[in-house]
């Protein structure tokens, strides 16, 4: 009679000292994750009807026009003149420091902030709370960025934040680079009060950038 060979039962796999394994790991490759931080920056893109004439009036419009011969500042379709050290018929504000290697070190942004802040000071300008921003295609994304940080917002010196209620001129690139906006109280559109930023010219609608020749 044949002998019929006996196949052991084969035992459960172990699976405990795996899970253990990954239950380490998990927290690990956590902790190496890099999150990604989304900011947005709001606009408002050009309509039809912006700068549209009232009264018979002509439209009261602020623009600035950037480029890599820096920023020429447009008051009510009147470019404003070029500041000590820039060619006329050039620019209202040349660049700073020509030879920077970052492109944002280029431009004045002191001369800007104080360009800007002088238009708000006008009694005209005071409630007028839109900018609009046109670059040339050159220009760096960063600078057109900042231009709008700049724009937005009043400053004043550090020392003087936490009881301004207005902007002050800039005296030096020290003292713009120091500077921060002031909290105010401020009440909406819902009658809801608190504090805001002290605002320049908040609402940048962006225009097509211009193609440099």
């Amino acid at each position: 009679m044949a002998r019929v060979a006996r196949v052991p039962d084969a035992e459960d796999l172990n699976l405990t000292p795996i899970m253990n394994m990954v239950l380490v790991l998990i927290p690990l490759m956590l902790l190496n994750v890099v999150f990604m931080t989304i900011s947005v920056i709001e606009v408002t893109m050009p309509q039809r009807s912006a700068g549209a004439a009232t009264n018979g009036e002509p439209p009261k419009r602020l623009q600035l026009f950037i480029s890599q011969q820096g920023f020429t500042v447009v008051e009510s379709g009147a470019s404003l003149p070029a500041l000590e050290n820039c060619p006329g018929g050039g620019p209202t504000i040349c660049p700073l420091k020509e030879e920077a290697e970052v492109e944002t070190d280029r431009h004045d942004w002191r001369r800007l902030y104080n360009t800007l802040l002088e238009i708000k000071q006008k009694p005209d300008w005071a409630d007028h709370d839109q900018i609009e921003i046109v670059a040339d295609s050159s220009v760096n994304f960063g600078v057109l960025v900042k231009a709008m940080d700049v724009s937005r917002n009043q400053r004043v010196p550090a020392a003087e934040v936490k009881t301004a209620i207005k902007g002050k001129m800039m005296n030096s690139d020290q003292e713009m680079n120091e500077s921060q906006v002031p909290m105010v109280d401020s009440v909406d559109d819902q009658g809801n009060s608190g504090k805001m930023p002290l605002g320049m010219f908040p609402v940048v609608v962006l225009g097509l950038p211009t193609v440099s020749q």
